[in-house]
């Protein structure tokens, strides 16, 4: 329950983040879009159908970085460094939380990444326009493997909880709280994203804090292995008593 609802609140607090960065792209997986910003009429049942489709994508993503990070965690959990891993992942959200007020200076060097994905968006796009289904879950898909700091404070979180299940649960929350605002972006057009309020955009690191200190708390307070009742110290029953003939 604690990496669902942490999941939903970091991806809703983030959203405003993620509706200044990642606007754009939402607006050109429009299906009637001409340009960032430029509708053409359609149905409001086939922009649901597309909007749905485009976040599914990218959802997919984040379920499957939040496999690998998982399956990550969860090795190192299971070596017994479970807490240890918590505490540092909580570290790392505090301080990518204070880069981002500007507090610190740090810059993950994607560009490469950056470049290739981009490349693959403007096909991804292209082909979209002749596949109503295939066309936005790829693109969305794709989406999703844009560097991104938020993204990438999301999956430090969903390792730091030493658990798969967690993990997943985390990384699915996490997407489902950042649809919403994206959704209403790619369909109200680009005056949205434009105008989303300072305010929104710099609660992002508040999130990071906050999850980063929920994940420190979680590994100061986690029980240590082995405090599991030993049966050992138990009295053997008594044996019954012998049949003397």
């Amino acid at each position: 329950m604690t990496a669902l609802l942490a999941g939903l609140a970091f991806g809703l607090v983030g959203s405003g983040h993620c509706a200044a960065m990642c606007g754009p792209l939402v607006l050109l997986a429009n299906p009637t879009s001409q340009g960032l910003g430029a509708h053409a009429t359609a149905s409001s049942s086939r922009l649901a159908t597309h909007t749905a489709l485009y976040h599914g994508g990218r959802a997919v993503t984040y379920l499957a970085l939040g496999l690998l990070v998982g399956l990550a965690g969860d090795t190192v959990a299971q070596l017994g460094f479970g807490r240890g891993l918590a505490v540092l992942a909580g570290l790392a959200l505090l301080v990518q939380a204070l880069a981002a007020t500007g507090v610190v200076s740090g810059r993950i060097g994607s560009a490469g990444i950056a470049a290739h994905v981009t490349r693959a968006l403007g096909r991804a796009g292209t082909w979209m326009r002749t596949h109503r289904v295939q066309g936005p879950v790829l693109f969305g898909a794709l989406n999703g493997l844009l560097p991104c700091g938020l993204l990438y404070a999301a999956l430090t979180a969903a390792a730091g909880f030493g658990d798969l299940g967690a993990a997943l649960l985390f990384m699915g929350a996490f997407a489902l709280g950042t649809t919403p605002v994206l959704a209403m972006v790619g369909m109200a057009g680009g005056s949205l994203t434009a105008h989303v309020p300072p305010g929104i955009r710099r609660a992002a690191p508040v999130a990071l804090a906050i999850v980063g200190a929920l994940l420190i708390l979680r590994g100061v307070s986690a029980p240590h292995a082995g405090h599991a009742p030993s049966t050992a110290a138990t009295p053997a029953a008594n044996p019954p008593p012998a049949h003397i003939h």
